[in-house]
């Protein structure tokens, strides 16, 4: 459902599911592993998210360590 004239509302809740996003936030982990990915530091991801605070980045790296290890020894 739209606000107006030519724009678009777009629900997170059901777009993105919450475990796939920085804690505390609306942004994608996949967008910090990008960053991450093509040399930029964490310093670099707050500059760009202010709103998001290091110790949910830390989470969030936790959460996909996690998920790593999962798969890695899975059967």
């Amino acid at each position: 459902m739209g606000y107006g004239y030519g724009t678009i509302h777009i629900d997170m809740k059901t777009t993105a599911s919450k475990k796939n996003l920085v804690p505390g936030s609306r942004v994608p982990i996949s967008y910090l592993l990008d960053y991450l990915k093509e040399g930029y530091s964490i310093s670099d991801f707050i500059a760009s998210y202010p709103w998001i605070k290091e110790t949910n980045i830390k989470k969030a790296l936790d959460e996909i360590k996690k998920r790593e290890f999962a798969s890695v020894n899975a059967l």
